[in-house]
């Protein structure tokens, strides 16, 4: 892994940890930097599920959506204004839980976050909605 981090009032980039061992950065240093780097590591997998169960514009498109919907009187809505809604709240909880997640797994240098089962799951109701934006 890569490391980058400012040291004695420098920046360095795409430093192994050995390297800048051997170049006496001191180890809390080197710790902050891993822990950077996994950080970002495991924010790009959570990023990358979430865009996996929704591209970016399927995501702007149930959003818009939901806000014609949410701006009709509940009395006006159509059964299907009600599904839509129902399942842009149940996926924003779903990206509410992957952030959490997210975070606990940043926190834990040690944590397999590559792995499926560190990830809440993708409630099944959330893809024919998503399929149809």
């Amino acid at each position: 892994m890569k490391l980058d981090f400012e040291y004695d009032g420098r920046r360095y980039e795409g430093w192994t940890e050995a390297d800048a061992v051997r170049s006496g950065v001191p180890a809390n240093v080197i710790a902050g930097a891993n822990l950077n780097a996994h950080r970002g590591a495991v924010s790009a997998e959570c990023r990358r599920r979430i865009y996996d169960a929704a591209s970016a514009e399927a995501q702007m498109n149930m959003a818009t959506a939901a806000a014609l919907t949410s701006a009709k009187a509940e009395s006006d809505r159509t059964d299907d204004d009600k599904t839509v809604l129902d399942g842009v709240h149940l996926a924003l909880a779903w990206v509410a839980d992957m952030r959490a997640a997210f975070e606990a797994l940043a926190a834990d240098p040690d944590a397999d976050f590559m792995s499926d089962a560190a990830w809440p799951a993708l409630p099944p109701e959330i893809p024919p909605l998503i399929e149809r934006f």
